[in-house]
């Protein structure tokens, strides 16, 4: 599979099938969540959980996916040698524009996970039709945390497990797999602690955070947009 990804792209001139198949994705990824969000405009709730509840998973797993295989291998995370342009843009422009770009995204799958969560907890289904409700989310803050925090370790573990069928383990991989998910699942309960104070209505918590999440998936998109140009179509990568 590593080998797969790092054959030539089919959309830069200097990418790789991993690096073309990213970018291919985040756009794909990027206009099923708009099309949810407008779903939820038109008030057709169902439709908007459907399209934006399987697009936030297939977003997750194929995240997990393509770095199982890349080990965090993009040309994103190997420095200023992987950057085929100048030096001083690199420093002006590539590297703050890289670092911004992986924090949003790092946001952005942690308030996934939150709002497939959020999105069950604040909306009832009768029928085919599925709306959200008024008042507090169901389910209460102790029982919400204890459940992040049991899934921040089982997945993690599950995924190691699967990931040590294919190459050797090691203490170093056991401890970034757990810390990661350890990580994920802290965001998720700080995203819950803030949203919960400014909106204690499950309703108006969903609205709100989905339309900063929204927004935050578009940003993603356009710093990811620039950084795939500069590295893959502008200038050819240093290293291969």
């Amino acid at each position: 599979m590593k080998e797969w990804l790092e054959q030539p792209g089919f959309l830069s001139p200097y990418g790789t099938m991993g690096a073309d198949l990213s970018f291919a994705l985040a756009v794909g990824f990027t206009a099923l969540f708009l099309v949810g969000w407008r779903k939820a405009k038109q008030g057709k709730g169902q439709a908007h959980h459907s399209v934006t509840l399987w697009a936030m998973l297939a977003m997750v797993a194929y995240f997990v996916a393509y770095y199982v295989n890349r080990g965090l291998g993009a040309l994103a995370f190997e420095g200023e040698e992987g950057f085929g342009g100048p030096p001083e843009l690199y420093d002006k422009l590539f590297s703050p524009l890289l670092t911004f770009h992986i924090l949003v995204v790092t946001i952005g799958l942690v308030m996934a996970v939150y709002m497939i969560v959020l999105g069950f907890r604040a909306s009832v289904r009768r029928g085919a039709v599925r709306t959200l409700t008024p008042g507090t989310p169901k389910g209460s803050g102790l029982a919400f945390s204890g459940w992040i925090l049991l899934a921040s370790i089982v997945a993690p573990l599950l995924l190691f497990g699967l990931r040590i069928m294919f190459t050797t383990p090691t203490v170093g991989k056991f401890i970034g797999w757990v810390s990661t998910g350890l990580l994920v699942g802290i965001g998720v309960l700080v995203a819950e602690g803030v949203a919960r104070r400014l909106y204690p209505d499950g309703e108006r918590r969903h609205r709100a955070i989905g339309t900063f999440t929204m927004i935050l998936y578009v940003i993603a998109l356009l710093t990811s947009t620039l950084t795939w140009v500069m590295l893959y179509v502008i200038w050819k990568p240093t290293i291969g």
